[in-house]
């Protein structure tokens, strides 16, 4: 074969076929007996034939590409939930646009959903905490289905979350099963979906199981705002366990503690939240909480495509269970 990219009637020579038939198999059509479709396949896969999506959208409407609006990648959460959508996507058949903006402001994000709108999607993934969601409904086109990432609960877009709040009973249960009475927080940043979560839940199954909820202080994700955190914390209380909104806040609070003299966990008892691969290599291995990022990739476009197709939904709000991983840094609560 001259040197050039196979078409689709060098797919229907080797197949045997004609080049409707292909054409059939690419999209998908019902009416096409089983070893056909079949020999189409195994002929694309021998040519190593990829379809022009550009060609398709002129005959389908549709670009089958998925537009993707990310922030703040450089986090081990927000750039898992990225990297999940797009495999997820690709695994369904769609290529993916990616935006990442510099900020999570309403006007930012607005800006990158009127990029991805003109550069031609079947829909879009916003994963953009900050932005409100129901602030976002009026900046989307009414023909453009859209999955909200990480969003409110009572949301005007279709959502898909972790539970934030199982995630977070799952530590405190832990907590106080250990006889830790005195849980102080760190916080991520107010302004995020999930630092809300995780805080109001924090607080809540404190004052639910009759303990104070006195003890908290604000980070921004980061190691030095854990390690910052720590400080504030001995010198405004005495916690004997402190949770950490994420794992990076929990391994600058360690730092701190080292610092401060106090051993982990014979003193004080850590816990953090997403599970990242360092968790399990520090000392001691941290208990925190997983996220099933895979699954939530899964289950977000397993959304998206439904709407894209105008299938009915049962539920377009999605809750993914989380785990709570036991490691080192948590013991029962040192005696007096």
């Amino acid at each position: 074969m001259e040197d050039r990219a196979p078409s689709m009637l060098d797919v229907a020579k080797v197949a045997g076929v004609s080049h409707q038939t292909v054409s059939r198999v690419l999209n998908d059509r019902e009416n096409v007996a089983p070893r056909t479709r079949q020999k189409v396949l195994t002929a694309m896969s021998e040519l190593g034939y990829r379809p022009n999506h550009a060609a398709k959208a002129l005959v389908t409407g549709k670009t089958s590409t998925i537009g993707l609006l990310g922030y703040n990648t450089t986090l081990y959460g927000p750039s898992s939930v990225m990297h999940a959508v797009q495999d997820s996507a690709r695994d369904s058949g769609y290529s993916v646009n990616t935006v990442s903006l510099k900020s999570a402001d309403l006007p930012s994000v607005v800006s990158g959903i009127q990029d991805l709108c003109g550069s031609g999607v079947d829909g879009i993934v916003i994963i953009a905490p900050q932005a409100g969601d129901d602030a976002l409904r009026p900046h989307i086109p009414s023909y453009l289905p859209a999955v909200l990432i990480e969003g409110e609960l009572a949301s005007a877009l279709p959502s898909v979350n972790v539970d934030q709040i199982a995630g977070t009973t799952l530590v405190v249960n832990h907590l106080i099963s250990l006889g830790h009475r005195r849980i102080a927080h760190i916080s991520g940043q107010l302004d995020t979906f999930e630092a809300r979560q995780r805080l109001n839940a924090w607080r809540a199954h404190m004052l639910n199981s009759d303990l104070k909820a006195d003890l908290v202080a604000i980070g921004d994700w980061t190691l030095q705002s854990g390690y910052d955190a720590v400080k504030e914390l001995m010198s405004t209380g005495k916690p004997t366990a402190i949770f950490a909104a994420n794992d990076g806040m929990a391994i600058g609070a360690l730092k701190a503690l080292s610092d401060l003299g106090i051993s982990v966990p014979s003193q004080m008892s850590l816990v953090g939240f997403d599970d990242v691969p360092e968790a399990a290599f520090l000392i001691p291995g941290l208990t925190t909480v997983s996220q099933d990022f895979e699954e939530l990739g899964r289950q977000c476009i397993k959304l998206l495509v439904s709407l894209i197709n105008h299938e009915r939904q049962s539920e377009v709000q999605v809750a993914i269970k989380p785990e709570l991983i036991v490691r080192g840094s948590t013991a029962r609560v040192p005696l007096k």
